[in-house]
């Protein structure tokens, strides 16, 4: 079954591993969450969600909404497959560059598509 998840989900996952081999001297702590794999990085500006592996600011360690927040992008991951990077990624990769360009209220940053579903997904398990 994890095979099968792996090619449904293989840009994502072929990225995520990819993150792993240009970040790895940098990941100071590893951790389980929900079944998804969180690295913490050194000098990583925020948070991305690629397939099971999630790449965090290490001053999210203790923050329980934002691993809450990018495990609901591993879930839809799950759902969506090969179209996560698409319907998800780029949007929320767009949206996280504006809100930090412009300096905008993070509180209305989790208000919009895609970022309130994932909140919702990662708040249900």
């Amino acid at each position: 079954m994890r095979h099968l998840l792996i090619i449904w989900q293989l840009p994502q996952f072929a990225l995520g591993i990819l993150f792993l081999l240009v970040l790895r001297s940098k990941i100071l702590k590893i951790i389980d969450h929900k079944g998804s794999v969180v690295f913490f990085v050194r000098g990583f500006k925020g948070g991305i969600s690629l397939s099971r592996f999630i790449y965090l600011n290490p001053k999210f360690e203790k923050d329980p909404f934002i691993l809450d927040h990018e495990y609901g992008h591993f879930i839809q991951s799950k759902l969506l497959g090969w179209l996560y990077l698409l319907v998800i990624g780029i949007p929320s990769i767009i949206r996280s560059s504006i809100w930090n360009r412009f300096g905008l209220d993070p509180k209305r940053y989790h208000g919009g598509y895609p970022e309130n579903w994932a909140d919702k997904l990662g708040s249900r398990s």
